[in-house]
């Protein structure tokens, strides 16, 4: 477990010699107190401890034990941008020790918090970060770091690569005398062999392992192993097996009072229930699931529980309650998508705050400095008039080293600022994709509702003639009504699915990283456009004129991204800018400088509001939306020049319609090349 490898940590951290204030032995004493007060009040503990921070009095490589256990307490406690602000002063601190391996416990503590937040590629990078640091520390901890990134790895269903960690994993503790880390790492090998569908080896570890928990009294492990064979009896359809492994489980944890466990097993138990196809008893499950405290506060276990039960119920017909659920799984979505995204920015301004503290102080010290060597000159200067040209030749000579060193540190400030700058950014990208999604959602969901009510209608005008026939009242007036109204839903579901279908296919148009089937070639690009414009002159009712002027240039690119995106800056000013307008022209105008060319797209439409511009090419961003507009013609426009063309392309302010320009390499490989190296 995670947690294993966070306590071995601190052990490392702490054996180092410690210097006054505290001895190594009083220190120690401390550390014990720490522990004992986690043990009995949490919160208590976590308070204590940030009043010991604050103090002071304590030598670095103590501050940092106090910081590792301080992170860990918030890590449990879920107060994940808490922790991840204490990680950012904890790294701070360690990058200064020449021991290069407590930034272990950096990287580790992020990967469990990453975890917890369902951000397991970000988990997998940092355990792979605190690998590389534990094989500094031993083999203990290589292992242990090996097997936290098999978890990682089964959440995001790499079960290969996470069978091979726990296998090495028990490999490397088999000739230990640790009965519980081998039955954990067991029972997480068998968990990854049930997904992989093999079942007869995870019946066998279970089963063996379950013995020796019964003996050693591994109570909670036990209820567990019942769960694992549950699961492996309901995919072989023996359901009264696994019902009995259940509820063993379920006695276990009310037992030992673990109610999160306990409740992640009636969960398990319902969706049992729902595969027997015994769905009142499902509901009455996760009744108690979805009513429990705990669950409210694990906001991926909800997300799950509400997902699951908006399934089941619309299986059952019961759709208003399945749209319920449905928007109660989104909203613990919501909540969790922003919750990691007030981590990833705490931790952006947590060391945006560190390294401006560090800037201020280190121009503290420059002016101390300067002001201590100016008061040294003037007092030699009057205490030997004699000796006052070594004095001055002496001064010069610190005053340049002073000028270079305050240089060096600048510079040094500059880079650190330049890395705050990329960090905020890197937030902000976090804040766009929540954007995204949000955007996604709200264009999904009234098609995906007009869908199900109007499914709803025809269920209730079936079972309305249903009674009439049975009742034998049928008029044949009921019966026209009958077919002109099933027709009129019919045809609203299935113009609803095909809107739904067209949006998924205008929303992978927003993937740029896209896979192009062939090489770019050698164009002249001026008589591609020529070409490109010919075969758009009778795509559209209105009759749009076309010249293309300019230098002949030959580029190597993509020709059918190019054509793709004039095709679409074309679609845009006829539905937008030529409404109005009678005589439609379009001019496309094309210039060389040095390695690279500008493309100027010029229209005679209704043209762009400039307090717009800056908008036009975000995702979702239309005047006309709610027709048939998702606003994501212009995203993919600049997504297909900036990152399959590596050109940029931007709208510029026009008196008269609107005016776009691209900016495209001549040499389209050496522009990929010089992207890819720069990312890296």
């Amino acid at each position: 477990m995670c947690r294993i490898a966070l306590l071995v940590v601190f052990l490392i951290v702490s054996s180092s010699a410690f210097a006054q204030p505290l001895s190594k032995q009083e220190f120690e004493l401390l550390r014990n107190e720490i522990r004992d007060n986690y043990a009995q009040s949490p919160k208590l503990a976590l308070q204590d401890l940030n009043s010991l921070i604050k103090t002071g009095d304590f030598t670095p490589d103590q501050t940092l034990v106090l910081l590792n256990y301080k992170a860990w307490f918030e890590l449990e406690a879920k107060h994940f941008s808490d922790a991840m602000r204490t990680l950012v002063s904890y790294k701070s601190l360690a990058q200064r020790s020449t021991r290069t391996g407590l930034l272990y416990g950096y990287y580790n503590i992020s990967g469990g918090i990453y975890t917890q937040l369902n951000l397991h590629q970000l988990a997998l990078e940092n355990f792979s970060k605190a690998l590389e640091y534990a094989e500094l520390l031993n083999h203990d901890i290589t292992n242990q770091t090996l097997n936290n990134m098999g978890e990682v790895y089964y959440a995001l269903e790499m079960f290969d690569e996470a069978e091979q960690a726990f296998r090495r994993y028990l490999t490397y503790l088999a000739p230990s005398n640790k009965p519980l880390d081998i039955s954990i790492a067991t029972i997480n090998l068998a968990r990854v062999l049930i997904a992989k569908q093999q079942y007869h080896e995870a019946e066998a570890l279970v089963l063996e392992q379950s013995q020796i928990q019964t003996q050693q009294q591994f109570n909670y492990l036990l209820a567990d192993s019942h769960l694992l064979m549950a699961d492996i009896q309901s995919a072989q359809q023996h359901f009264a097996a696994a019902l009995e492994h259940i509820n063993k489980s379920l006695a276990i944890f009310n037992d030992q009072q673990m109610k999160s466990n306990e409740i992640k097993a009636h969960f398990k138990l319902a969706k049992l229930y729902a595969q027997m196809a015994e769905t009142d008893k499902a509901s009455a499950q996760l009744a108690i699931v979805s009513n429990d405290a705990s669950t409210r506060s694990d906001l991926a276990f909800a997300s799950k529980v509400y997902e699951f039960q908006s399934l089941m119920l619309e299986e059952s017909g019961q759709f208003k309650k399945a749209i319920a659920s449905y928007k109660k799984h989104r909203e613990v979505q919501n909540q969790l998508t922003a919750r990691q995204a007030d981590v990833n920015l705490a931790k952006a301004l947590a060391e945006a705050d560190l390294n401006a503290k560090e800037v201020e102080i280190a121009e503290l010290t420059r002016e101390k400095q300067l002001k201590a060597a100016k008061a040294t000159g003037f007092k030699n200067l009057f205490i030997a008039v004699a000796i006052s040209l070594l004095i001055i030749l002496i001064g010069s000579y610190l005053a340049i080293t002073n000028i270079h060193k305050r240089k060096q540190r600048l510079s040094d400030a500059l880079d650190e600022l330049e890395q705050t700058q990329a960090n905020l950014i890197e937030a902000e990208k976090m804040a766009s994709l929540t954007a995204l999604v949000s955007g996604m959602a709200h264009q999904l969901n009234t098609p995906i509702g007009t869908a199900i009510t109007a499914g709803s209608y025809l269920t209730d005008n079936l079972q309305q003639l249903e009674q009439q026939f049975k009742d034998k009242t049928l008029h044949p007036n009921d019966l026209t009504n009958f077919i002109k109204n099933s027709g009129d839903a019919n045809s609203l579901i299935l113009n609803n699915i095909n809107r739904l279908a067209t949006m998924v296919d205008e929303f992978k148009a927003l993937n740029v990283s896209i896979s192009l089937n062939k090489p770019m070639s050698e164009i002249a690009i001026k008589h591609t456009l020529c070409e490109q414009v010919d075969t758009l002159h009778n795509n559209f009712a209105k009759q749009i004129s076309y010249t293309v002027e300019g230098d002949e240039v030959n580029i190597v690119t993509y020709p059918s991204i190019i054509a793709d995106v004039l095709k679409t800056l074309v679609i845009n000013a006829y539905e937008h800018g030529f409404n109005d307008v009678d005589d439609a022209k379009i001019s496309i105008n094309i210039e060389q400088h040095n390695d690279s060319i500008k493309i100027i797209f010029q229209d005679n439409g209704s043209g762009i509001d400039n307090a717009i511009l800056k908008d036009i090419f975000t995702p979702f961003y239309s005047t006309n939306l709610g027709g048939n507009h998702l606003g994501l013609g212009l995203n993919v426009v600049f997504n297909a020049v900036k990152y399959n063309l590596f050109g940029n392309i931007c709208a510029e302010p026009c008196e008269h319609g609107a005016r776009f320009v691209l900016t495209l390499p001549i040499d389209g490989p050496k522009a990929a090349k010089e992207h890819n190296e720069a990312i890296k």
